[in-house]
């Protein structure tokens, strides 16, 4: 029973680290200093590495679209969808000409999208909503965004959220 429990275990941990030359299983990475996953990475033809950072709340999904040049970091744009029954819907975004990325500044620009989303949303059916509610709001769902992956009190639900992302 043990070299069963222990094969299972290791043929787990071969399928998301495995030995050099061997393919990686085909799951999202989970940075936690970010507090995003990272998907969609590949190098151009230049040498320059781009990826996709993917954060989340049951509400909004917010991507970050991100550059490597050398040693510098830039963030090219920030989309943030909307949950819209089983699929996620775009409803803002911005995009920057290789602004360099700072963590402080990603946040700010995706409370300004959400807020920004909310404002329109609001306005469209006829409702007004101050702008320090509007922003109040965003910063919680955006704040939601950024709660760690790997804490132990973490939404069970965002696995299924997950799997929407992905498709």
């Amino acid at each position: 029973m043990a070299s069963l429990t222990k094969s299972i275990t290791q043929n787990l941990f071969d399928s998301v680290l495995p030995t050099y030359g061997n393919q990686r299983k085909n799951i999202p990475v989970w940075d936690d200093s970010q507090k995003m996953f990272i998907c969609d990475e590949y190098e151009s033809a230049s040498g320059h590495r781009y990826y996709k950072g993917v954060r989340f709340c049951d509400r909004v999904a917010i991507v970050e679209k991100v550059g490597l040049y050398h040693n510098c970091t830039y963030v090219d744009g920030i989309e943030v969808y909307a949950f819209n029954g089983t699929r996620l819907e775009l409803v803002q975004k911005r995009d920057y000409e290789k602004t360099f990325r700072e963590e402080d500044f990603i946040r700010r620009e995706s409370e300004c999208l959400v807020r920004d989303y909310l404002m329109a949303a609001m306005k469209v059916q006829n409702g007004n909503v101050e702008k320090e509610y509007a922003e109040e709001e965003a910063r919680r769902i955006v704040g939601d965004c950024y709660r760690s992956f790997l804490a132990e009190n973490y939404n069970l639900q965002l696995a299924k959220i997950l799997l929407r992302i992905e498709q």
